[in-house]
């Protein structure tokens, strides 16, 4: 079927879309789309073509579930209906006959290959070949199906044909070498080969996890549930020792964590992860790095300041006035440290998009880590380098400290009623006073929380108040940019972080913010490119 501007359009509303931009541009002259060959007819996968004006061309393969997303089971496009594979019962089993009736793998119309390599001894695909699917969300993963009773069989939204042997498997595979306990196991991977020798992975097959959906969602019902305990008993805040469990699940965390990075780091021969110390070269690149990231930021908060609303806009414009002071003295004196320092840390492999929302609460309350395909916004290549053994720990810490509480405020104090903004998105209505109420009672929850997952480390130590800074930096150009009813979070957490090591005289600079935010906006911006899964 050949596309035209519906179509191109169609695939640019995809947020896992790998060339938004040259369709922005006007650069994508054609579309070209082809069933895969097990699907019966009913073009719930793609193959994909997308021609340049230039004459090049990106080949993809990508599932085609606006379905879902619109809770329906298709989807037309120039006429043309498209059903939602994760939807399918009988997807899995239409490709397991497939590939049991054509020796294990599958031949695309365009001469694609695609074939299932093990990860381990256990083989799971032959022990399901007839099982049915069906979708799961936060069970595990909102681009997973469940397959029979055990297995997941988890694939990316659009699949690029050059991307090679994924990220996620590269992982995996060496979690599972070193036997950690912190993820799901993984069976196996489904790798196409196209006729030119290019290589792309098309899914993983991993254990299912029995499980009470992600950590994000427990903690925040749990807390709105320890909140209306405490205005119940008319305690002017959670007394934290009444909550051992949740304190002890944090600490889990913080444990898994740090088997997770002693896992990547350890040694094994293969040079991809081998770690690597960090020296003064790489900390003068470091160092120019982060200063670009600054500029970009300072430029991103001053475009879009007009959009702030109250003391939101106060702080910004004071925090840019001071910006150079606050911003390249804190850089600059973490380095030295680093410089100055004894012993250096390690930049290794990480998991590179790691929050609340990517781990699972077994159901006997242990966790289980997801998703291990590294920074959405990062470039494959740019995924697979190594980068200091401290990026997770900011990332989870960022999740906890700065995201948890004034989500869980919300939730609390909302009224049931929804409005429109002006963009036509909705936004929860919350009484103000309950809010202010949450947001101060819930805090020492947080204080709590942050110092148990952290596991006695300290956000100011340099290499991790250096790593806290970069995802703030990009959570305050995300929000600003995006949702800047929701950018008074980073910017007071920016704030914060900066003044802990800079004496700056201004009245401003302290200024707490506390204003409604919308849970579903926040989770969708927190969680920057999964579609409802995480920051």
């Amino acid at each position: 079927m050949k596309g035209n501007n519906e179509l191109i359009n169609y695939i640019r509303a995809q947020r896992w879309c790998g060339f938004k931009q040259e369709i922005a541009d006007g650069k994508v002259a054609d579309v070209e789309l082809d069933a895969v060959p097990f699907d019966n007819g009913r073009k719930f996968f793609t193959l994909g073509t997308a021609k340049f004006e230039d004459g090049s061309e990106k080949k993809f393969f990508m599932p085609l579930a606006k379905g879902r997303m619109d809770g329906i089971d298709s989807v037309k496009i120039n006429g043309q209906e498209y059903f939602d594979a994760m939807k399918a019962p009988d997807y899995w089993k239409s490709l397991m006959k497939f590939f049991k009736e054509n020796n294990n793998s599958v031949t695309f119309h365009n001469g694609a290959v695609v074939k299932y390599h093990s990860i381990g001894e256990k083989e799971v695909v032959q022990d399901n070949l007839s099982s049915s699917s069906k979708p799961l969300n936060v069970e595990q993963s909102n681009t997973t199906i469940r397959v029979g009773e055990d297995i997941a069989f988890k694939q990316d939204r659009m699949i690029e044909s050059d991307y090679g042997v994924s990220v996620e498997v590269e992982m995996n595979a060496k979690l599972m070498e070193a036997g950690c306990s912190a993820m799901p196991k993984t069976y196996g991977a489904f790798i196409m080969k196209e006729p030119d020798g290019k290589i792309a992975t098309l899914g993983i097959v991993q254990e299912f996890v029995p499980n009470r959906g992600d950590l994000w969602e427990y903690a925040n019902n749990y807390l709105v549930g320890a909140l209306t305990e405490a205005q119940a008993n008319g305690q002017d805040k959670i007394n934290v020792a009444d909550h051992k469990e949740f304190l002890e699940m944090m600490r889990n965390l913080g444990r898994k964590t740090a088997e997770m990075s002693e896992c990547l780091s350890r040694p094994d021969g293969n040079p991809d992860f081998e770690p690597v110390l960090i020296d003064d070269a790489y900390l003068y690149r470091y160092e120019k790095n982060m200063s670009v990231l600054l500029y970009q930021t300072e430029k991103t908060i001053a475009q879009n300041i007009h959009n702030l609303d109250g003391a939101t806009k106060v702080q910004a414009e004071d925090l840019l006035q001071n910006w150079d002071n606050l911003t390249h003295n804190f850089i600059h004196h973490k380095v030295k440290q680093l410089n100055n320092g004894d012993t250096k840390s390690t930049i290794v492999r990480v998991h590179g998009d790691f929050h609340l929302g990517q781990v699972l609460v077994t159901k006997d309350n242990d966790l289980k880590f997801l998703d291990f395909a590294g920074e959405p916004g990062l470039s494959v290549k740019d995924r697979k380098i190594k980068y200091p053994e401290t990026r997770d720990v900011a990332g989870m810490y960022r999740s906890i400290s700065g995201y948890l509480g004034p989500v869980v405020a919300e939730t609390f104090a909302a009224t049931g009623e929804i409005v429109k903004r002006a963009n036509g998105t909705d936004k929860n209505v919350t009484n103000p006073e309950q809010e202010a109420w949450a947001n101060q009672a819930v805090a020492p929850m947080i204080e709590a929380a942050t110092r148990a997952f952290l596991q006695g480390h300290s956000e100011r130590e340099p290499m991790l108040a250096l790593e806290i800074l970069r995802k703030n930096l990009y959570e305050v150009q995300y929000e600003v940019s995006n949702r800047p009813d929701m950018a008074h979070i980073p910017v007071k957490g920016l704030v914060s972080l900066l003044n802990q090591e800079n004496e700056v005289e201004n009245t401003h600079t302290n200024i707490e913010v506390q204003k409604p935010i919308n849970v579903a906006d926040l989770v969708h911006a927190v969680w920057l490119s999964k579609g409802g899964r995480g920051l």
